[in-house]
């Protein structure tokens, strides 16, 4: 692919003086996606910096994904920021974002991030492999997991001076939910991935066509195929928002309000939701403002609340 024209990562040029430290900090009104913005307007103030931050890394590494980018130019981008994360690890990292992350690790008694699962998460997405079997997809979504997901579910401040059993629920909710809320993120966007050629199902062993997964609009058994996974997905998220003392969910509020946006979404693109109607976003920022209520009220989200056949 030809490097595109104008802004974003395809403008960084292609050489080796390529640099990240060289590019602006983010900016304050920057947009990671709906999911992570409602997280950041709604998670407690003492977790937004971090967060951000966290978010801010996430973002320049899916870059290395972008319609557009040079091969070679995703791949260096990939290789700083794999260095940059192994930097982080060890307490030494140079771009703004994860040196915000080790002051906010630092200051809660806890060791920097290890966010690596995530560099190879994102390689695994560059290489567009087929996945052949669920073990093999499971295992692309808990480098996902046990990266972004932990650290967003871990970072709050109060874990520090917490009973060591919230922190021991923190860990078990973060491996528990953090594949699902990843692989319905992705099956949200399915037919944008599938064009990319990424698809987010087992293929086989041998891997079928990719044809009735690229398809626009999906066929009726592929479309069903999805709808049935999706639900299934929010089924596992809602069970372990359930299991959840009642005195713990206060400190979990953000993977918990991930976890309901997550399962919100129910109906995944246009072609799978025949003409679903968005949410206007008035309405979802007034249903978010309640959930982080209902969450520092000892309760769960609607999203999340168990339903009644």
């Amino acid at each position: 692919m030809k490097v595109a024209a104008g802004g974003g990562p395809s403008s960084l040029g292609t050489g080796p003086a390529f640099d990240p430290l060289a590019e602006p900090a983010a900016a304050a009104d920057r947009s990671f996606g709906a999911d992570r913005d409602w997280l950041l307007r709604f998670a407690p103030p003492s977790q937004s910096s971090a967060l951000a931050a966290l978010f801010t890394v996430e973002h320049e590494v899916l870059a290395s994904l972008r319609s557009g980018i040079e091969h070679r130019v995703a791949h260096l981008r990939l290789e700083w920021w794999q260095e940059e994360l192994a930097r982080l690890a060890t307490g030494r990292p140079r771009h703004p974002a994860t040196r915000l992350l080790a002051d906010a690790a630092r200051a809660r008694a806890a060791t920097p991030p290890d966010l690596a699962g995530l560099i190879e998460h994102v390689r695994v997405d560059l290489a567009t492999v087929a996945f052949a079997d669920r073990g093999e997809l499971d295992a692309h979504l808990e480098h996902w997991a046990r990266s972004v997901f932990r650290e967003a579910a871990l970072c709050d401040p109060q874990l520090a001076a917490a009973d060591p059993r919230v922190r021991a629920t923190a860990e078990w909710i973060a491996a528990r939910a953090g594949c699902a809320v990843r692989e319905l993120e992705l099956l949200t966007e399915f037919t944008r991935h599938a064009r990319d050629g990424r698809i987010y199902t087992p293929l086989g062993d041998a891997p079928e066509s990719y044809a009735n997964w690229s398809a626009e609009p999906l066929g009726e058994s592929e479309r069903a195929t999805l709808m049935h996974r999706a639900e299934g997905l929010c089924s596992v998220l809602r069970e372990a928002a359930q299991m959840l003392d009642v005195g713990h969910r206060r400190v979990l509020r953000v993977p918990l309000l991930w976890m309901a946006f997550a399962c919100a979404r129910q109906v995944l693109p246009a072609d799978l939701s025949r003409g679903a109607a968005p949410v206007a976003p008035l309405r979802r920022t007034i249903g978010a403002w309640r959930d982080a209520l209902r969450i520092t009220r000892g309760g769960l989200p609607r999203a999340l609340q168990m339903r009644t056949p």
